[in-house]
């Protein structure tokens, strides 16, 4: 089976609350990318999955979930993270059964999805090409 690469663009637009990537992790058998302003995660295979962990500089955290179930794409925003809660903890629980687990994101296998913080910060990802091994996404911050 040909490997899967998702490309992803950040859009954001309120310099004074800039979040930045702190984290990138991979559930199995992948890697994290920077060309430019574009990250790129490529996966060996359906079923697996990475992360990113974002901040900004009064020390607010989300992360974001990207990854192919069953052939196709699928995300998830975690939004207000606490300080300790990192991908490393997260990504497996997409993968984990009982308590605490999030893998009826993997299910539902959403081509984009919007959460609001606490705090008001709109996150959306959204994959405008959603099909096929070569996949693009954007997360939007405003």
């Amino acid at each position: 089976m040909a490997p899967y690469s998702i490309h992803v663009k950040i859009i954001q637009n309120n310099p004074s609350n800039w979040y930045r990537i702190v984290e990138e992790t991979v559930f199995s058998d992948g890697t994290w990318s920077k060309c430019g302003s574009e990250h790129t995660l490529t996966i060996d295979r359906s079923g697996t999955s990475g992360m990113l962990r974002f901040t900004n500089p009064t020390g607010d955290f989300f992360l974001v979930a990207l990854g192919v179930h069953n052939y196709k794409r699928w995300c998830d925003i975690v939004p207000d993270a606490s300080t300790s809660m990192t991908g490393v903890q997260v990504n497996p629980l997409y993968y984990a059964s009982g308590d605490g687990n999030r893998n009826g994101m993997l299910w539902k296998q959403l081509a984009n999805l919007e959460v609001v913080t606490a705090k008001g910060v709109h996150i959306k990802v959204d994959y405008y090409k959603e099909d096929g091994n070569t996949l693009y996404a954007t997360i939007t911050v405003v």
